[in-house]
């Protein structure tokens, strides 16, 4: 539509249209507002106008898009809350109306226009804002020969300043949000950089594994008592040191016990430490391990078998965060994490007197069950792969394991879990020379009756191509979890972005898009 072709009010109504359809597309906001200030030129007649935006830093009002001068003119013009007409616009957010532009001391011609427009020209000026909040002023100069109606021409400008002001708003917020998740995506990477050598030993890529290092991330920096259960060899310690490690204590001592393996009479000196003298052959003051733990995180592993005396000393200990060594009067404070473990059925051995239970709840803040291998068939794929890695290297061989070796191992039940696995492929690997077929496997894991597993039956020639095929199976499955967001599904697979996307490209798994 040309220049004069249509009358005032359809004009009005076509630039709020034209405006509304330029804020749809995905433009910058300095490319939004010159497009905004073009309009007014071609369906208004507007020689010269421009955007002044406040400065929150600056606490001023900034022109910072204009349109009308030529190449080498730029429109400048700085304005403090309530000075001159642009700062009152602002200030008061009223529009005003200058048609003595020359002789009006409230216009300050920090522009530099008056000499152009001596007085042929008036100035408009209007308040961008929404709601409660202002953003700016929207300056336009109109020829005073032009028929235009004031009152209509403000109408117009307020509500094409309103569109304004929504698409700063927008803009903002969409910067914040970049902002926010360019953050998150830091964070996350420099977490799951971090997590990804930090929790290497705990390997699997189950549901179970996966939720348990979902679990270690989020609770690794609380100072709360952390309570682990599940079987011998289910790798209880690897969790305890991946908390320890990922937490704020990780540059301090992680101290370890192992309330099985020692006596009692020797247990509560270990933990608690003795004074000189404090019995027979205690020649030096020896610290205990809470005193050597300060700061840091002390692992009570088998606590389950910790004896009823004891039981009742670490209670106050974790209530007052205080000891007192064997032989001694003097407390000593100290700040220790506590992360306990036990492969016993501790609700049974509470119900039979051998635990109390006023201290299992003292431990299990944060707990974690770790399940048996048995229960997460499809960890055993991946943990024979890095075994063989790692005792091929050890023992400097090339040995691998064939499809029916395979599948007679993950069928078998484990009792003794990660460690047993670990031990069997160690010894299978010194025992063989080329690879490892099934009649190389012990009578008692071949005489197992074949149950159905969670391996789908491929054609693979050796471990990698079963644990592709699960690896495979377990992208696609948190990619439809999270709703094809590759983010939240690294982070879901314990993996980086980059991590990610070549498996995606490498299984050539295709991405939903909505």
């Amino acid at each position: 539509m040309l220049k004069g072709q249509i009358n005032i009010k359809e004009g009005y109504l076509t630039i709020i249209h034209e405006a509304s359809k330029l804020l749809s597309k995905k433009n910058t906001l300095k490319e939004s507002l010159k497009e905004i200030l073009k309009i007014l030129y071609s369906y208004w007649d507007a020689p010269i106008s421009f955007v002044a935006l406040y400065d929150n830093d600056a606490s001023k009002i900034k022109i910072v898009e204009s349109f009308g001068l030529t190449r080498k003119e730029t429109l400048r013009g700085i304005f403090k809350k309530g000075e001159g007409v642009v700062g009152s616009i602002f200030k008061n957010e009223i529009p005003a109306i200058i048609s003595d532009i020359g002789d009006n001391p409230r216009y300050l011609n920090r522009t530099k226009l008056l000499k152009r427009f001596s007085d042929d020209m008036v100035f408009i000026g209007v308040p961008i804002k929404v709601g409660g909040e202002k953003f700016g002023v929207l300056g336009v100069y109109k020829e005073k020969n032009k028929n235009f109606s004031n009152d209509d021409a403000v109408k117009m400008l307020t509500t094409l300043a309103t569109l304004i002001g929504l698409t700063k708003k927008m803009y903002e917020r969409m910067e914040e949000e970049r902002r926010f998740w360019q953050q998150e995506k830091q964070i996350l990477l420099n977490s799951l950089n971090k997590n990804s050598h930090i929790m290497d030993d705990i390997i699997g890529i189950s549901d179970e594994i996966t939720n348990i290092k979902k679990t270690i991330i989020r609770i690794a920096d609380a100072n709360s008592t952390v309570f682990i259960t599940g079987e011998s060899g289910t790798g209880k310690t690897l969790i305890a040191r991946a908390i320890h490690n990922l937490s704020t204590r990780k540059g301090k001592p992680f101290a370890t016990i192992n309330c099985a393996a020692i006596p009692e009479n020797l247990l509560e000196s270990e933990l608690f430490g003795y004074e000189k003298g404090a019995f027979t052959g205690a020649l030096a003051m020896k610290k205990g391990k809470f005193e050597l733990a300060d700061k840091g995180t002390l692992f009570l592993d088998e606590i389950g078998d910790m004896p009823l005396s004891l039981q009742a000393k670490l209670l106050n200990v974790i209530q007052d965060r205080e000891i007192t060594r064997l032989g001694g009067e003097d407390t000593i404070p100290i700040d220790v994490r506590i992360i306990a473990a036990t492969n016993k059925d501790i609700e049974k051995i509470i119900k039979l007197g051998r635990f109390r239970e006023d201290l299992y709840y003292r431990l299990n803040v944060l707990p974690i069950y770790v399940k048996p291998l048995r229960q997460r068939k499809d960890d055993i794929p991946i943990l024979i792969d890095f075994f063989l890695k790692k005792i091929n290297k050890k023992h400097n061989r090339n040995i691998r394991i064939t499809n029916n070796a395979l599948k007679a191992l993950v069928n078998y039940e484990w009792p003794g879990n990660v460690r047993e696995l670990e031990n069997t492929i160690e010894r299978l690997v010194v025992l063989n020379d080329i690879k490892i077929d099934e009649k190389d496997l012990p009578d008692y894991i071949n005489n197992q009756e074949m149950k159905d597993i969670n391996i789908r039956d491929i054609s693979y020639k050796d471990v990698p191509y079963a644990i592709e095929s699960i690896e495979k199976q377990q992208i696609q499955s948190a990619l439809k979890e999270t709703g094809y967001v590759r983010s939240k599904a690294a982070r879901l697979l314990g993996f980086t972005i980059r991590q990610l996307d070549y498996r995606i490209k490498k299984y050539d798994i295709k991405i939903k898009k909505f």
